[in-house]
């Protein structure tokens, strides 16, 4: 497996009610990238319904790889940068660097 460099976090929390659009706008632009994106190596979207909280989680063996794809067109259209994100309250992201984890399950 290459080794991460990089990890992109983003945790959002929903107006009051719309928890599920949230949800369903938060975890498309991964989904969308899996498999398709060189250098993806996680990702994870996770909600936390007594928070109002989604965290979505992504993982990649530099940071370049995902800017380099957020830069094309493809990039920008199944980000989100045309989608209502009305149901958004807040949303803060995170530039991260790993330097403790593991990625792979652990032999049986």
């Amino acid at each position: 497996m290459t080794e991460p460099t990089y990890s992109f976090v983003s945790v959002s929390t929903a107006q009051p009610g719309r928890l599920d659009e949230l949800v369903a706008l938060a975890r498309r632009p991964s989904e969308l990238m899996d498999g398709k994106v060189p250098g993806l190596i996680a990702r994870q979207v996770g909600v936390d319904r007594q928070r109002n909280t989604v965290v979505v989680w992504t993982t990649f063996d530099r940071q370049e790889s995902l800017t380099s794809y957020l830069e094309t067109a493809e990039g920008k259209a199944e980000h989100g940068e045309d989608e209502d994100m009305s149901a958004v309250a807040t949303f803060e992201m995170y530039d991260l660097q790993p330097v403790s984890g593991r990625l792979e399950p652990l032999p049986a």
